[in-house]
């Protein structure tokens, strides 16, 4: 769900705990509005950090040309399957039990 409600301030004070629980589910935001301009949103945190590391990632110029340089060899066919680097399916790894347990090294 990707739905966006815009409302006065008067509004949300009035009814602010719902709009909590609302925005709970991802994708529902609230601009609020204060003498009919918009003055702050209201989302799910989880969402907000979302956009967060997003505009991190795009505000640094290495990793955008990284992302770009990935796309273009996808594009390209430059890339190996799972099964090419693993030797088997996704399914077939996750059906896997590990060989060996990890142990916590013992310091002496």
């Amino acid at each position: 769900m990707n739905s966006k409600t815009t409302i006065p301030v008067t509004e949300a004070r009035a009814n602010f705990f719902e709009i909590i629980e609302k925005v709970d589910e991802t994708g529902v935001r609230y601009v609020l509005t204060l003498n009919g301009v918009p003055k702050a949103v209201i989302m799910n945190a989880e969402e907000f950090e979302s956009w967060q590391e997003t505009l991190d990632v795009m505000s640094n110029p290495k990793l955008v040309k990284g992302i770009e340089e990935s796309e273009k060899e996808i594009r390209e066919g430059k890339y190996s399957t799972f099964e090419e680097v693993f030797g088997m399916t996704p399914e077939q790894a996750l059906r896997e039990k590990p060989k060996k347990k990890y142990q916590k090294n013992k310091r002496k």
